[in-house]
C-alpha cells in the first residue's frame, strides 16, 4: 500500500513539479509505488512528457520495465504512443525492454506505427524491436501502418526485412483498404501482379472483386494484365460487369480488356451484366463492341436473358444495338418467353424490332393463339396488324379463335372478328369449331358474337 510520501511523490511527477519530486525522493518516498490506478510515478511522469522527472526518477531506481496492469502499458510503451521521442530515447538508453508487450501481446513498435510517429518508429528498430512481431489478433506494426494509412511508416517497415509472409498479407491489407501510396510502395518493391498470392488470385483480381478502382487504376498503370482470369475462367472485366462495377468496366475496356472471352459456361461479360441488370454496363460492352447475339452453352443469347428476367430497358438497349429478336434456346424465342410471363412492353419492344408474329412455342401454339388465351387484345390486335396468320393451326388443329372462344375470352374474339380474314367454322382433329367450343364452356356472350359473325355449328 502506497504511503502518503508514495501518493504526494506521483502527485508531484503529475503535475512536472521537478522541486517536489526531488524533495519527496530525498525524504524516502518510494519510487516503485503505484496508486489506486496502478500507476507510478515514472508513467505519470511519461505521460505528462516530464523529461527531467524521468531522469531523475531513473537515478532513484525507478523500474523502467514496470508496467501498469491491468493494460500492461510500460513507461515506453506510453512514450511511444505520446510521441515523447526524447523520453523513450532515455527509456532506450538505461535498458527498456523494446519488445515487452501489454495484455493483447502489442508491443511498442506497433503502438508507435498506430499512431502514426515514424520517428518514434525509427528509433524503436534502432534499438532492436523485432519487427515481425504479431499481437495476440495476428496484426504486426506493418499491418496496423497499413489500416491507419501512414505510408512513411510502411515505408520504413519495409526496409527493415519484414518476412515474406508478413509482407504478402500486408499488400492484401493496402489493396482492400484501397491505400494507393502504399500500394505503389509494394508495386515499387516487386508485388507479382501477375501471379496467384497466398489467397489463390492475383492482386488485379482482388481488386476488383472488392470494387476499389484506386487499386485497380494503379495496379493497370504498373502493367497488370486487364484480360486475367480467375481458376473457373472469369475475366476481370466479367467480375466487374457482374458486381455493377462501371467505372472498372471503363477503365478495364480503355486498357484492352477482351470483351468477348468466355468463362466455363460460355457467358461473356455482357451476359453477366445482362443476368445482374446493369444497363449502363451493357451500353458500355456493347460500345466496345460486344457481340450482341453470343449464345452461352445453355443456348442462352443476352437478349433472351434479358427478356426472361423483364428488364425492360435492357431489352430495348440489345434490340437498338442489334440483337436478334428471332433466335431460338429449346424452341422458344425472346417474344414466346415474354408472352409466357406476361411482359407485355417487352413485347412490344420485340415486335417492333422484328420479332416474328407467326413464332410457333414447342406445343405448336402460336404467338397470337397464346395472347387470345391471356385475353391480351392489345398485344392481338398487333400481331394481327403485322402479319400474324389468324387461321394457323396448331397440333391439334384448333386456331387462335377457337382458344379464345373455348377460354372466354371475349375481348380478344372481337379484335378476331374484326380483322374480318378468320375462319369462322374452322374444326378441329375432334370436329370443334369455336362456337361449340364456346357453347361447351357457357361463354354466352361469346357465343352471341360468334353466331352475328355468321358462324355455324
Amino acid at each position: 500500500m502506497a504511503s502518503n510520501w508514495d501518493i504526494l511523490l506521483m502527485q508531484a511527477a503529475r503535475q512536472g513539479n521537478l522541486a517536489r519530486v526531488q524533495a519527496l525522493l530525498s525524504q524516502g518516498a518510494n519510487v516503485n509505488a503505484t496508486d489506486s490506478q496502478n500507476t507510478t510515478a515514472l508513467i505519470y511522469a511519461v505521460q505528462g512528457g516530464h523529461g527531467e522527472i524521468v531522469a531523475i526518477l531513473r537515478e532513484f531506481g525507478a523500474d523502467i520495465n514496470k508496467s501498469k496492469q491491468p493494460q500492461g502499458l510500460t513507461p515506453l510503451m506510453l512514450a511511444a504512443a505520446l510521441n515523447h521521442g526524447e523520453i523513450l530515447a532515455q527509456l532506450i538508453a538505461v535498458g527498456a525492454n523494446v519488445n515487452q508487450v501489454n495484455q493483447d501481446g502489442t508491443p511498442a513498435l506497433t503502438i508507435a506505427a498506430y499512431k502514426g510517429h515514424t520517428a518514434i518508429a525509427e528509433q524503436l528498430l534502432t534499438a532492436g524491436a523485432r519487427v515481425n512481431m504479431r499481437d495476440r489478433d495476428g496484426d504486426t506494426a506493418l499491418s496496423v501502418a497499413i489500416k491507419q494509412n501512414y505510408a512513411a511508416i510502411v515505408r520504413l517497415l519495409l526496409d527493415r526485412g519484414v518476412d515474406e509472409e508478413i509482407r504478402q498479407e500486408a499488400w492484401l491489407e493496402a489493396l482492400v483498404a484501397n491505400r494507393q501510396e502504399i500500394l505503389e510502395l509494394f508495386i515499387s518493391r516487386g508485388l507479382p501482379l501477375d501471379f496467384p498470392t497466398l489467397s489463390g488470385e492475383t492482386p488485379l483480381i482482388l481488386a476488383v472483386e472488392r470494387g476499389n478502382l484506386g487499386s485497380v487504376q494503379t495496379l493497370l498503370q504498373a502493367g497488370a494484365n486487364p484480360n486475367i482470369s480467375t481458376e473457373e475462367g472469369e475475366t476481370v472485366l466479367m467480375i466487374a460487369a457482374a458486381e455493377g462495377y462501371f467505372h472498372i468496366v471503363r477503365l478495364l475496356l480503355a486498357q484492352g480488356a477482351s470483351v468477348d472471352d468466355q468463362n466455363q459456361a460460355g457467358e461473356t461479360a455482357l451476359h453477366l451484366a445482362t443476368i445482374e441488370g446493369h444497363l449502363e454496363i451493357v451500353q458500355a460492352l456493347l460500345q466496345a463492341g460486344a457481340f450482341v447475339n453470343h449464345r452461352n452453352h445453355f443456348g442462352d443469347t443476352p437478349l433472351i436473358i434479358a427478356t426472361v428476367q423483364g428488364y425492360e430497358a435492357l431489352v430495348l438497349e440489345l434490340l437498338k444495338q442489334g440483337a436478334d429478336p428471332n433466335l431460338t434456346q429449346q424452341g422458344e424465342t425472346p417474344l414466346t418467353l415474354a408472352l409466357q410471363r406476361q411482359f407485355r412492353e417487352i413485347c412490344r419492344y420485340l415486335l417492333d424490332y422484328g420479332a416474328n408474329p407467326n413464332t410457333v412455342y414447342p406445343d405448336g401454339k402460336t404467338v397470337l393463339m397464346k395472347a387470345c388465351e391471356g385475353n391480351n387484345s392489345q398485344l392481338v390486335r398487333r400481331l394481327i396488324d403485322i402479319g400474324a396468320d389468324v387461321n394457323q393451326l396448331d397440333f391439334s388443329g384448333a386456331s387462335a379463335l377457337m382458344w379464345a372462344s373455348y377460354h372466354g375470352c371475349l375481348d380478344t374474339v372481337k379484335v378476331l372478328l374484326d380483322g374480318g380474314k378468320v375462319n369462322l367454322n374452322q374444326k378441329n382433329q375432334g370436329g370443334m369449331t369455336a362456337l361449340m367450343l364456346a357453347k361447351f364452356n357457357h361463354h354466352q356472350a361469346i357465343v352471341s358474337l360468334l353466331q352475328q359473325a355468321g358462324a355455324i355449328e
